[in-house]
């Protein structure tokens, strides 16, 4: 009997850096994970796959199924036991806000500073996160987690940080992405950069591979990655979740990349694979968003609901079958966005 298959599924594409994603991966593995007494029984726990247009997290879903029962365990048995570790995180913030304020530096000194919070801040955030999206963990619990998730800006502005003191130390701002933790300060040449543009898998923050992921995935057959290899539908419209009622018509502005939120106009709609907190000054001039990922407590849902802006969430194909200047009508009462 052949080996079971080892499913990995995309729930995040986002406009991140390899470096940022590369400091949680090893702290959870070899930092937060010992401190809880555990190890972890998976031979891979995430993939990240990273252009310089953004990057793909691949989580391996039996390894997250893994941690969050592990969590929930805990927190079942104490409603606190969350608590030390986020007053931990929380501790680490206020110096990191410190440099978010200050803004990039090319200041080698300084920077290493700053990526020493980093190692030791990005595993804790994995103690409020993960027992945050799922919903077994105990109401009250879970309502304190909801606020942190709403308000939190570590990825965000650790990505935004990271990215301006890549270019102030000569790097071109398109190929932040592509710089690895090891890297940093230290970037390497503009050619080798290039070079990594069209791909680099990255795997639990240990490995880089300059390749496709489709590439990495049929050298490895014992690997699923669900989608992956979808054929996109040749259609004029798409179906999704609702996340926010209402209608909208206008024009498609693809964001894929913080570069490229800065072409959204007034009435524009939104069309991303997923939103995070840097994109709002976009969304605030959008008419309606729409993306391909996503659940109900998605940022893009969340800000929609706030916004009073209709909202299609988890469509899958949107990105794809839609293009930069299509004319589109978004049925957020039925789910269905249309081309005009």
């Amino acid at each position: 009997m052949s080996e079971k298959r080892i499913i990995f599924t995309k729930p995040y594409e986002r406009d991140f850096t390899l470096a940022i994603e590369e400091y949680w991966a090893r702290g959870f593995l070899d930092v937060l994970l010992p401190r809880l007494g555990l190890t972890s029984p998976f031979e891979i726990f995430e993939i990240f796959y990273v252009t310089e247009e953004n990057m793909q997290i691949w989580e391996n879903e039996a390894a997250i199924q893994w941690i969050q029962d592990e969590l929930l365990a805990r927190v079942n048995a104490n409603h606190a036991f969350l608590d030390p570790y986020i007053a931990e995180y929380m501790a680490l913030l206020a110096p990191l806000e410190t440099f978010w304020h200050q803004g990039a530096t090319n200041n080698l000194s300084k920077i290493k500073e700053y990526s020493e919070l980093i190692r030791v801040a990005a595993p804790l955030f994995s103690m409020w996160y993960y027992p945050c999206i799922d919903d077994r963990i105990p109401e009250d619990v879970l309502i304190r987690l909801k606020e942190i998730r709403r308000t939190d800006e570590f990825f965000a502005s650790n990505d935004t940080f990271i990215k301006d003191c890549i270019e102030k130390l000569g790097a071109e701002p398109r190929l932040g992405n592509l710089v690895y933790a090891d890297e940093f300060p230290n970037i390497p040449s503009m050619q080798v950069l290039k070079m990594r543009a069209a791909g680099v898998v990255g795997i639990d923050g240990r490995q880089q591979l300059v390749m496709t992921l489709e590439a990495y995935a049929k050298q490895h057959p014992e690997y699923e990655f669900v989608g992956l290899f979808d054929k996109v539908p040749e259609v004029n419209e798409v179906k999704g979740q609702v996340a926010q009622k209402g209608m909208a018509t206008g024009t498609v502005r693809i964001v894929k990349n913080k570069r490229q939120m800065l072409d959204v106009k007034d009435g524009d709609i939104l069309v991303s694979p997923m939103t995070t907190p840097d994109f709002l000054s976009a969304m605030k001039k959008a008419a309606a968003f729409v993306t391909d990922e996503g659940g109900i407590m998605c940022h893009a849902a969340i800000v929609a609901r706030e916004m009073k802006k209709p909202c299609v969430i988890g469509t899958k194909f949107a990105t794809q079958i839609f293009k930069d200047g299509d004319l589109i009508e978004v049925d957020a009462e039925q789910g269905i966005i249309r081309k005009l």
